[in-house]
């Protein structure tokens, strides 16, 4: 993690991996315990780091969309929501804006939800699912996304890429309104005033 600390990264426990946003800025590394055929351990856990040890970075382009949505202080993506069973997937806008964020249903033209961000409020990236990320509202209610099917021309790089960019753009934004209370928040206790979030 930033701070230093080691996290195991929850489900990653087979032979492959598919960096994604989460691991954007993070040292990434493989334990690996040496098994013989019949599982016996034949060695000591052995770690490797990813990337020659240095921390993982966006691909320049993908930094560069991400910019150009930040400048903006607004960012529409095309999703899928998951809604009340687990195939009904509806196509939904996720819009972000500099302090807070919306999900509008397209076939109903309602809102889902309208928040602003708060340390309570998630965005993660489930191991396994290659195009879905889920968005934790500052009440804990879980909203699954999908981007699969939704990029022009619909290729799998695409779509991952769409909810990669989504990802950082959201925690952009959200990280842009923590620091600004956090500097609130010091001016306020600096001065001895009374002190709100937003």
């Amino acid at each position: 993690l930033k701070d230093g600390t080691r996290h195991s990264i929850e489900g990653a426990t087979t032979s492959d991996y598919v960096v994604t946003a989460d691991d954007v800025d993070t040292l990434l590394a493989v334990d690996c315990t040496p098994m013989d055929d019949n599982g016996r351990q034949v060695g000591n856990l052995v770690m490797e780091f990813a990337n020659n040890a240095n921390k993982i970075t966006c691909d320049p382009e993908l930094q560069n969309d991400v910019n150009i949505c930040i400048s903006r202080g607004r960012a529409d993506f095309d999703v899928f929501v998951l809604m009340y069973s687990p195939e009904e997937w509806e196509h939904a806008t996720l819009v972000l804006r500099r302090t807070g964020y919306q999900v509008n249903l397209s076939r109903k033209d309602e809102i889902l939800i309208d928040e602003k961000y708060s340390p309570n409020v998630q965005i993660k990236i489930p191991i396994g699912r290659t195009t879905q990320f889920i968005l934790v509202s500052s009440r804990g209610v879980n909203l699954p996304f999908n981007t699969q099917g939704i990029t022009e021309p619909s290729t799998e790089d695409n779509d991952i890429r769409l909810r990669d960019l989504t990802v950082l753009v959201f925690r952009a934004f959200q990280n842009k309104v923590y620091l600004t209370f956090c500097v609130r928040y010091m001016v306020c206790v600096k001065l001895s005033v009374p002190f709100s979030f937003l």
